[in-house]
């Protein structure tokens, strides 16, 4: 699914589900915005118990909606979901870069440019 992404807004970093895009005129200026869901901060227990590697959440739907400017994505994610054992109901973990790993079975790297 394309529709999920990674925001990071005043310094804190998100994981949404974007409804949509539009235009608006905001002051005379352009600007891109986007409807999202945010998922829930990471299962504590979970991230914990695997030393920091599995963030797990629960998919609030129209629970917190928000609506954010395009340029705070980062990166389109991948949000599975999973029934983990000892936690009810189903939580969703994510994946960045969902497809590098099938691109590097096929022989292809791609080079990553660090922007700072």
């Amino acid at each position: 699914m394309s529709r999920n992404v990674k925001l990071f807004i005043d310094g804190h970093m998100s994981i949404t589900e974007v409804y949509f895009y539009f235009n608006m005129i905001i002051h005379n200026r352009h600007k891109t915005l986007a409807l999202v869901s945010e998922y829930s901060q990471p299962h504590s227990d979970l991230l914990e118990k695997s030393f920091q590697m599995v963030y797990a959440c629960t998919h609030r739907a129209d629970a917190l909606l928000k609506l954010v400017e395009v340029t705070t994505i980062q990166s389109v994610v991948a949000m599975v979901p999973h029934q983990f054992p000892g936690i009810d109901g189903t939580l969703f973990y994510l994946i960045e870069r969902p497809g590098l790993d099938i691109l590097r079975m096929g022989g292809i790297e791609e080079v990553i440019v660090d922007e700072e």
